[in-house]
């Protein structure tokens, strides 16, 4: 049957186009040239020819709808450890994510006999989605360069809540990071603490109860500690220690309770992961959350390289790139432990629910390098969108930032409009499929709160920002040399 419920979702996704000279940026990240025909009758072209010439799977893909696919990379090697006590899931040889990535995301396959077919789903644009961004206001004006961002909490049509345990618990996972010596100096040490982490813990996973809250925040602690060496820190143009460190991470989540490493951040990362297990993860959450790391560590080893070789992608590979350096993925399978949920595999196979993960995962990277801009441009860091939309498309800091601004904007939309689009596993498992999916809401608009709230982006000025939505530009630092991390350099 033609997929006639269809054709209104089609021209609502494709007509959110932003026209830029003689080329056209659509809403997930395709540039192509423009031409004389108008853009809908082009769509409406497009949109019949792939059915008519085709019944498969590929002329869904000719459609292009969503930014899909990933380079490979070479996977974190795992030494041979005894297995531990409590049994852990292991990665499968060949990944399951990888082989997912690279398939077409409105390919239903006729095996998955719980999924609807297209013309059953509900049409896009009865979705009352949220209003343009709202113009940021531009006084008091700064003394020095400045720009504009985005007012992400403002179109934001996600609530804000807060976990009722952020207190004390985010004080006691801040000690327990330090009882283990990962801050090299007490001046990075109070820098950490000065981002409070606890609190995005808190935005992001609100419904976890207290021992699994606790576990969380242990886990959102690990991953920027790791984070900065690799941004900030000593890793940041090493290539090999990063390797060194990535495979270390591996091994302490695969043995957590057998392994042994004086790399302080393994040390931690197997001691939350241990607990974790101990608490309850389904089968499934484990496997994805262990998958997901291997993609970070790849990736974020990728990135390493390119940073120390000046190389800058193209906007189409680094947001590629970016959906694994981010972390997100891992972020939402902790979602599921957080939840206790125990979510069957198809429903992460549903083209729709992966396109969501996308567009919140592109939510938080992509507005999170909107605010870590000013502190990377001054440490001439260019592994950021800004940087990489100045350098593809010829824009000035403010342009790239409404550019930016704009891929968010689509993706929020693209997100609430899919989610009024999803099929049905049955009543059990619908309700746990929406509590997935309000973990990535949840990811999404605690990242524009936490950022304008803690000190991290924007230091002892960020309460002007939030309020004004106006940076100035900070100056230029000296190259930094490479710092060594001694208990890395010690571990084997």
């Amino acid at each position: 049957m033609f997929p006639w419920a269809w054709i209104p979702s089609f021209f609502r996704l494709t007509g959110q186009v932003h026209y830029a000279g003689s080329n056209v940026y659509d809403s997930r990240g395709s540039t192509r040239e423009t031409s004389s025909t108008p853009f809908v009758t082009r769509a409406f072209h497009l949109f019949f020819g792939a059915f008519l010439h085709s019944t498969s799977s590929d002329a869904w893909h000719n459609l292009k709808f969503f930014l899909t696919g990933t380079p490979s990379r070479p996977t974190a090697s795992i030494s041979a450890v005894s297995q531990p006590s409590i049994p852990i899931v292991e990665i499968p040889p060949t990944s399951l994510i990888r082989s997912r990535k690279a398939a077409d995301p409105f390919d239903v396959s006729p095996n998955h006999t719980s999924q609807p077919t297209r013309d059953s789903l509900p049409k896009v644009d009865t979705v009352a989605l949220a209003s343009p961004l709202p113009t940021p206001p531009i006084t008091p004006v700064p003394n020095g360069p400045y720009y504009l961002i985005p007012d992400f909490i403002g179109y934001s049509p996600f609530n804000l809540r807060v976990n009722p345990h952020y207190q004390p618990l985010a004080a006691i996972s801040e000690k327990w990071l330090d009882d283990h010596k990962v801050h090299p100096s007490p001046k990075k040490r109070a820098a950490f603490e000065a981002c409070n982490f606890g609190l995005l813990t808190a935005m992001c996973y609100p419904d976890a109860d207290y021992a699994r809250f606790r576990v969380l925040c242990d886990y959102i602690n690990c991953l920027f500690a790791f984070d900065d060496l690799t941004d900030e820190g000593g890793l940041r143009k090493d290539g090999t220690g990063t390797k060194k460190a990535s495979d270390i991470i591996m091994n302490a989540l695969h043995h957590p309770f057998a392994y042994q490493t004086e790399f302080r951040c393994g040390q931690v990362f197997a001691s939350f992961w241990g607990r974790a297990v101990e608490t309850g993860c389904a089968p499934g959450m484990q496997r994805r959350f262990l998958e997901y790391t291997d993609l970070y560590v790849q990736a974020v080893h990728e990135q390493v390289l390119n940073r120390a070789q000046g190389h800058i992608p193209t906007i189409d590979s680094f947001i590629e790139l970016r959906r694994d350096t981010g972390a997100l993925k891992m972020c939402f399978a902790m979602g599921e432990f957080g939840l206790n949920l125990d979510l069957p595999d198809e429903v992460f196979e549903c083209p729709l629910i992966r396109i969501m993960e996308d567009c919140a995962n592109d939510v938080v990277v992509l507005s999170n390098d909107i605010y870590s801009y000013n502190i990377e441009q001054a440490q001439g860091d260019t592994c950021n969108i800004i940087e990489v939309a100045m350098k593809e498309k010829g824009l000035d800091v403010q342009g790239a930032m409404d550019f930016a601004g704009g891929l968010v904007k689509d993706r929020v939309d693209l997100f609430v409009a899919s989610k009024a689009q999803l099929p049905s596993w049955g009543p059990r498992v619908d309700a746990d499929v929406l509590k997935y999916l309000r973990v990535c809401e949840d990811w999404m608009t605690g990242g524009f709160h936490w950022s304008l709230q803690s000190e991290r982006y924007f230091g002892k000025n960020v309460t002007n920002v939030k309020n004004t939505l106006c940076v100035e530009l900070l100056p230029k630092e000296p190259p930094r040399g490479q710092i060594s991390i001694p208990d890395l350099v010690r571990a084997t």
